[in-house]
């Protein structure tokens, strides 16, 4: 996924925070959401390629994983507080980084269009800029959807053309009722909206992908940031290697 922080934030004590490793081992609390086919459960099992790689870096670098169900702008909220220790699938943003620390990226997310059949042809995001104050359009709460679309999707002139939910899934919904004419989505999810009845989904070339990185809590270790820094190192190196992946798909 590939945010912003959506919720104000709330003044706590310093002594709530629990440190990561206060029970002297590495256990970290990961706030996740369901995001097929990234990350999602099944008769109570995760899976999913994110699930499987943050277990892969959390092993390489000595560490446990609490998994904690959260709305994506809750989970922001949460790890500021301190509530949280990790996030995943996150870009790096000025203001993210007054309250968490970043590993090195492991990912490009790359956005596409998703569109009702039959809307009208985008060659380029220049296209569909052009065409953006004849629609409405759908966002998710928190999320950060790159340098180069973030600005131009948020402009206060849009606030009558923009509606804020919680999941792609209620986007998607949205589109198919007629209450939005279209959404960004990252490329690996949009393949599981292609089948859906009545929708599309554009590839505007122009569109510039943005790296993904862990999120970090302030009060996690330097150590630890370091230990999956190094993890992340080696897995992109073997996957490298192994020429399986192209650069837009996750480690696997």
């Amino acid at each position: 996924m590939k945010r912003l922080l959506g919720l104000a934030l709330l003044l706590l004590s310093v002594s709530t925070v629990i440190p990561a490793e206060a029970a002297g081992g590495c256990r970290l609390r990961v706030g996740w959401e369901p995001w097929k086919p990234y990350i999602y459960q099944q008769a109570g099992t995760f899976h999913g390629p994110e699930y499987e790689l943050l277990e892969r870096l959390a092993a390489e670098s000595g560490c446990e994983l609490e998994y904690l169900e959260r709305p994506w702008a809750r989970a922001l909220h949460e790890l500021s507080l301190g509530r949280l220790d990790l996030l995943y699938g996150a870009s790096r943003t000025a203001e993210r980084e007054a309250f968490a620390r970043f590993s090195s990226a492991y990912r490009v997310e790359q956005l596409q269009l998703v569109v009702r059949s039959g809307a009208p042809a985008f060659g380029s995001l220049r296209d569909w800029l052009e065409y953006i104050p004849a629609q409405r359009f759908g966002l998710i709460r928190g999320f950060y959807y790159g340098a180069q679309l973030d600005p131009v999707l948020r402009d206060p002139q849009l606030a009558e053309r923009r509606l804020e939910v919680r999941s792609d899934q209620q986007l998607l919904q949205l589109l198919q009722t007629g209450r939005i004419d279209a959404f960004w989505v990252e490329a690996f999810v949009a393949d599981g909206k292609i089948a859906q009845k009545g929708v599309e989904v554009r590839d505007l070339p122009d569109v510039v992908g943005e790296p993904m990185h862990l999120m970090f809590a302030r009060h996690v270790p330097d150590t630890t940031v370091e230990r999956f820094d190094q993890a992340i190192v080696r897995n992109l190196m073997q996957a490298a290697q192994r020429r399986r992946l192209a650069p837009s798909e996750p480690l696997r």
